[in-house]
């Protein structure tokens, strides 16, 4: 009798782990940035922003792609913090395949827009 015990117990811990490990799986995946991000392009400077994962690998910003960007991604993953030496850009993520960028530029106003994940 124990045995029979001890076995489901056994399996109905390691059921709980593998679900427990598959959600935070799937928690990690959608709050990544991975792939390209794209907005305001209707508006006459338009965006251009790349992530590996969420690794920043490029920002296309007022007609050129801006050098020396720095970013950091907040613990939750739905905020991207990217700065560059005349600015800062703070982008959160509303969906799956949405967000908003607010961008402060040093000497201008500054200009929010929304942002969608590129289908390439």
């Amino acid at each position: 009798m124990g045995g029979h015990s001890m076995t489901r117990r056994t399996a109905f811990l390691a059921i709980g782990a593998f679900m427990a490990a598959t959600a935070t799986a799937g928690a990690q995946q959608n709050s990544s940035w991975n792939g390209t991000w794209i907005g305001n392009w209707a508006g006459g400077n338009g965006t251009q922003i790349v992530f590996a994962d969420n690794d920043l690998i490029a920002m296309y910003w007022d007609g050129d792609y801006l050098s020396d960007t720095q970013a950091s991604v907040s613990a939750d993953g739905r905020v991207v913090t990217i700065t560059w030496a005349s600015g800062q850009a703070v982008l959160n993520r509303d969906g799956e395949t949405s967000g908003h960028i607010v961008i402060h530029e040093k000497g201008k106003s500054d200009i929010g827009f929304d942002l969608k994940r590129d289908k390439q």
